[in-house]
């Protein structure tokens, strides 16, 4: 994987970055996206010095991470719950095997459980 140096702009100053070339377009998003809170913050009204601009910038940028990561897990943690379909289906097996545990004489009962 090869390193490309790119040139970005972020408080209007230039800096040379090295990125893989599959990681170009992020890296050109996330300097827009920090880029864009810079200039929110500094519009807000408050007269802050440039590293405290940064400082909530960057806070900023990633409470919205952590924020999406913690949708994204609660999304997926209600894909692995089962639905009510399933709920009646595992419902109807279970009482299908007692059923068949009641009724079936113990000679013909089978003792051991293959897992795979």
């Amino acid at each position: 994987m090869s390193i490309e140096q790119i040139s970005v702009e972020i408080l209007n100053r230039t800096f040379t970055i090295g990125t893989p070339e599959s990681e170009r377009g992020t890296l050109h998003k996330a300097v827009e996206m920090l880029n864009q809170k810079i200039t929110a913050i500094q519009n807000a009204g408050k007269n802050m010095e440039t590293e405290k601009v940064v400082i909530m910038a960057a806070l900023n940028l990633t409470h919205d991470l952590l924020k999406a990561a913690d949708k994204a897990a609660e999304i997926n943690s209600k894909k692995a719950l089962p639905n009510e379909e399933d709920e009646r289906k595992i419902s109807a097996l279970i009482e299908l095997c007692e059923t068949a545990l009641k009724t079936a004489p113990e000679a013909d009962i089978e003792t051991e459980i293959e897992v795979e």
